[in-house]
């Protein structure tokens, strides 16, 4: 045993001692959690409680949450790079924007033709979207840690649009290179807006329609100038949100406070998924509410099978772009 007085330390020195060893090993792991966009978003407002939450509740841990939102430590067209290079260590991302870094996540745009409850289905399986992605996440050092569907985007458009036959001769705004190859395939012309200027477009007559998400035909007020929505399964492509951790930074956190962030991602997202899709059910009455004419194509609708058959062909030609592991998991009757 060391003997404190031949080392000239007092009672009072040794407790001050002892106190901070003790509170050097009980010294918490922060994790800085980037999210961008309103604070109203369904991903922010209810994500992160929930994360939260499923910290808080795995105990023993040493875990400190912080939330960086609003774009704080960075907007989403940044995570592609700065997750990977560490700049960001926990990130919300829309997957759909990694496009350059992880090229198999472009089947976020295809016309897959299922239902969320189908696309959730595919990502969740053992051999699924999620563990084929998160292999191809890690090659750039980044982590996927969950996902959550918004949802297929809409269609807002003063005349009622219900199959690709009526895109005919539209100017129509689109917001990824899928969506365009889309319109462009059904006849008509596909126009680039940004998303604060889809109403001013709308309200001019500079499109004839918009495809935005579900969600934001109420945060930009879209029923004040269309008076349909259609919502066409993922003909259009889905809309899909996730959590990403540089690799590096995650496997260098003590292991127990690994599995704990891990797991409390896991099932955030997928509480997450849940709280979308009652909130899309929420916003699909107060549409209607607001005078708009909601339709939300489903297999049994006659409708399904024309937006099905014109569609094969763009379907075809992105599987043939993707890894085999991904294009597998999306081959027409699997």
């Amino acid at each position: 045993m060391i003997d404190l007085k031949k080392l000239g330390i007092g009672a009072a020195s040794a407790v001050m001692l002892i106190a901070g060893a003790t509170a050097a090993s009980a010294q918490s792991t922060t994790v800085p959690l980037a999210t961008w966009g309103g604070a109203n978003h369904i991903g922010v407002r209810h994500f992160v409680p929930a994360l939260e939450a499923a910290i808080e509740e795995a105990q023993p841990n040493n875990i400190e949450l912080q939330h960086f939102p609003g774009g704080q430590l960075a907007q989403d067209r940044d995570m592609p790079v700065g997750i990977p290079t560490g700049q960001v260590k926990l990130g919300w991302i829309t997957v759909n924007g990694w496009t350059g870094t992880v090229p198999d996540t472009k089947i976020m745009d295809a016309p897959t033709s299922l239902t969320m409850a189908e696309f959730n289905e595919v990502v969740d399986r053992e051999d699924g979207l999620l563990s084929v992605l998160q292999t191809k996440f890690e090659e750039k050092n980044s982590v996927l840690l969950g996902l959550a569907d918004l949802g297929p985007p809409a269609v807002v458009s003063k005349e009622r649009i219900a199959t690709p036959a009526d895109f005919q001769g539209k100017k129509v705004r689109v917001f990824s290179e899928g969506q365009a190859a889309a319109i462009t395939a059904f006849g008509g012309s596909p126009v680039t807006i940004p998303f604060a200027d889809v109403y001013s477009a709308m309200q001019y007559g500079t499109v004839d329609a918009a495809i935005i998400g579900f969600q934001g035909v109420d945060s930009q007020r879209m029923y004040e100038v269309a008076e349909h929505v259609l919502v066409p399964a993922s003909f259009l492509g889905t809309t899909m949100m996730g959590w990403a951790a540089n690799k590096s930074w995650l496997d260098g956190l003590p292991e127990g406070d690994r599995t704990v962030l891990v797991d409390a991602v896991d099932r955030a997202s997928h509480e997450n998924r849940t709280a979308i899709v009652e909130e899309i059910d929420q916003l699909t009455a107060q549409y209607r509410e607001r005078g708009m004419e909601v339709t939300i194509l489903s297999p049994d609708m006659p409708e399904f099978a024309e937006w099905r058959e014109t569609t094969a062909p763009l379907l075809t030609q992105m599987l043939e772009t993707l890894s085999p592991e991904v294009a597998r998991l999306f081959q027409p009757g699997e």
